[in-house]
């Protein structure tokens, strides 16, 4: 008995830990952008509050013990938890809007709501509530609806993934149940190896690929070691968390369910939503983009292969930044 609330200690400390460094390191980095978007203090704070308090719930469902409490709420006081960081930035930035407080009540309540009222049977496998929570997220990031809710100082599209993501993580590992999604955010030396071995894999096809097909060039902007490391942060919890726990830890996961668990069946399930993800990017400019299509899909299957190593989002997402990143830093589209 000791050591399981010795363990769930630890697990609390971490999750604890972990919220503490991100609230120094993005007090640092909101430091720097209050120089370049003057704002009131009082918004200034009310931003700062409204991103950590978002930050928790992002991170809250990703600690194994934090997440057996969590089982304990209602759904309904999940919704509130999620609507109130809105409601102290829009006091704060005075940007209080109705059709914005509406939109986020509606991402909140039904991929939450449909796994309260039709609760899932089968919950390795593919379900119709999974395929309606899915795309109820998934749309309105792709087609940008999420924008117009953070305005000030500028459209601060990083508080609406953080809330999507939290959400979904709410819905499918909180309320669902969903297994093997590895929404932890653990990490270890073999998953750190993974996530490196992925990341060379992609590099000697995607950049020799990328190259000959003319879509990205040598360019290097090179601006130091925090620098590089202050992007890599970013990227892996606005953009590559968030696009493995859709792609990866959900759609891949419940299709390997719903195929079957032999070596073969993963890898269908691994090269459909590989194919997915390749298609996910085909709006970005010039549109329709296949070159992007291409080499996303590429990249996706080597993201997919070190989330099955582990069943570690830290292993894809872990890879994924930093295929972001060193394109970010050293290659740009010619």
């Amino acid at each position: 008995m000791a050591r399981f609330y010795m363990a769930r200690f630890v697990y609390m400390a971490r999750f604890a830990m972990l919220w503490a460094a991100l609230a120094a390191f993005f007090g640092w980095y909101a430091r720097i952008e209050v120089g370049r978007y003057p704002v009131a203090h009082t918004a200034a704070w009310s931003i700062y509050a409204c991103f950590m308090l978002l930050a928790g719930l992002y991170l809250a469902p990703g600690f194994a013990a934090v997440r057996a409490r969590l089982k304990r709420v209602r759904a309904a006081w999940i919704v509130v938890a999620f609507l109130a960081p809105y409601l102290i930035y829009s006091f704060g930035a005075r940007d209080f809007r109705w059709i914005a407080l509406a939109k986020l009540a509606a991402l909140a309540i039904v991929p939450l709501g449909v796994f309260v009222l039709a609760p899932v049977r089968e919950c390795r496998r593919m379900n119709w509530q999974d395929g309606l929570a899915l795309l109820w997220l998934y749309f309105p990031v792709q087609f940008h609806l999420t924008t117009g809710i953070w305005n000030v100082p500028v459209n601060l599209d990083f508080m609406a993934r953080l809330f999507v993501v939290g959400v979904g993580a709410w819905a499918f590992v909180v309320v669902r149940g969903i297994e093997d999604a590895g929404y932890d955010f653990v990490l270890s030396g073999a998953i750190l190896r993974d996530a490196a071995l992925s990341f060379l894999g992609f590099s000697m096809i995607g950049i020799p690929l990328g190259l000959a097909m003319r879509f990205i060039a040598w360019n290097p902007r090179w601006r130091g070691g925090p620098q590089f490391a202050a992007d890599y942060v970013t990227l892996l919890l606005f953009v590559a968390i968030a696009e493995e726990l859709f792609f990866r830890g959900l759609l891949q996961n419940l299709l390997e369910g719903s195929i079957g668990a032999r070596s073969s069946s993963r890898n269908v399930a691994q090269a459909m939503v590989s194919v997915a993800f390749g298609f996910s990017h085909i709006a970005h400019a010039p549109a329709p983009n296949w070159r992007y299509v291409v080499l996303a899909t590429i990249a996706g299957w080597f993201y997919g292969l070190a989330y099955r190593k582990h069943r570690s989002l830290m292993a894809s997402a872990g890879c994924h930044a930093l295929v972001d990143t060193v394109w970010r830093t050293f290659l740009t589209a010619p």
